[in-house]
C-alpha cells in the first residue's frame, strides 16, 4: 500500500477491532501527547508496512491535521466551554442570547407604574430573543 492508500484508510475511520477506535482517533491522541514515533509504529503495525511508509503517511497526517494546538489554546478553549455551560438559557424559546435585567428600568417601571410596577422585581434577564424575562 502506498502512504496516500493508507491515508485514505485513516481519513475514511478505519476501525481498530483491538481498541474499538477509529486509526485516526488514536493517531489524533498520540499526536497530540508529542508521541510522534508511537504513532509512526502504530501505522507500521496496523497496516504491516514498512517504516518509510509509515512515517510517510504520518507525515500526510501532520499535513492535513495542522499542529496540534498550544497548552495556552486548550485552556482557552476549556474556559469558553465552561463558560458556555454555566450560562442561563431561555425558559421559553432555549436562547442564551440574553441580556442582564438591570435595576435602574426595574426602578423606572416602579416610579411610572408604582405597585403595578413591581411584577419584574424578581426578574434577572431578559432574551433578545423572545423578550420573555425571568
Amino acid at each position: 500500500m502506498t502512504p496516500q492508500e493508507i491515508w485514505d484508510q485513516i481519513n475514511n475511520f478505519v476501525m481498530d477491532t483491538e481498541s474499538d477506535e477509529a486509526v485516526c482517533n488514536t493517531l489524533l491522541k498520540l499526536y497530540y501527547a508529542r508521541k510522534e514515533d508511537e504513532a509512526i509504529k502504530y501505522i507500521e503495525d496496523f497496516f504491516k508496512c514498512d517504516n518509510k511508509t509509515a512515517e510517510d503517511t504520518f507525515n500526510i497526517f501532520r499535513e492535513k491535521t495542522g499542529a496540534p494546538p498550544s497548552q495556552e489554546q486548550i485552556a482557552h478553549a476549556n474556559a469558553v466551554a465552561k463558560e458556555l455551560l454555566n450560562k442561563p438559557k431561555c425558559p421559553i424559546c432555549g436562547s442564551k442570547n440574553l441580556s442582564k435585567y438591570n435595576s435602574f428600568g426595574k426602578a423606572l417601571k416602579m416610579a411610572k407604574y408604582g405597585i403595578f410596577g413591581m411584577y419584574d422585581n424578581g426578574k434577572t434577564y431578559i432574551c433578545n430573543n423572545c423578550g420573555s424575562k425571568f
